[in-house]
């Protein structure tokens, strides 16, 4: 989603660990350092291409969809026993908690990923909201 940016970025971070302040100095200088790149974006500013940042979001949407897809599957799972006996009555019970702990994991997997596509559309939102009221002041 965001424009690669030729320039001494990656060096800053294979040198010694650093943390807090230092190392946001020593990004920050890094990202001055690198220029300008086409067109208007200054250094130590994002570009965020919108087209590259919805199909983002519409490929998250897919994946939770094919997620929940899934979950219908796991639900209507059926594990009889194969037989009478203890242990193929025990592995019937054991397949079903299995399933019933994966349809619970799943279904958090997919509300994680669906509460960052949404996070993802606000935030595009309000850079197009920006992005727009800037080409206003500009004409």
């Amino acid at each position: 989603m965001t424009q690669p940016r030729p320039g001494p970025v990656d060096p800053v971070f294979i040198g010694r660990p650093q943390t807090g302040r230092a190392q946001a100095r020593e990004v920050l200088l890094a990202v001055q350092g690198a220029g300008a790149v086409d067109g208007e974006v200054v250094p130590g500013t994002l570009y965020v291409d919108p087209e590259r940042a919805q199909a983002c979001i519409d490929g998250l949407g897919k994946i939770v969809d094919d997620l929940r897809f899934g979950l219908i599957a796991i639900q209507r799972t059926a594990f009889a026993p194969p037989g009478r006996d203890e242990v193929s009555v025990n592995m019937a019970n054991n397949a079903a908690t299995m399933a019933s702990r994966a349809d619970a994991y799943v279904e958090a997997w997919a509300a994680s990923i669906e509460a960052t596509k949404e996070a993802l559309s606000r935030q595009l939102w309000a850079y197009e909201d920006v992005d727009q009221t800037n080409a206003q002041q500009r004409s």
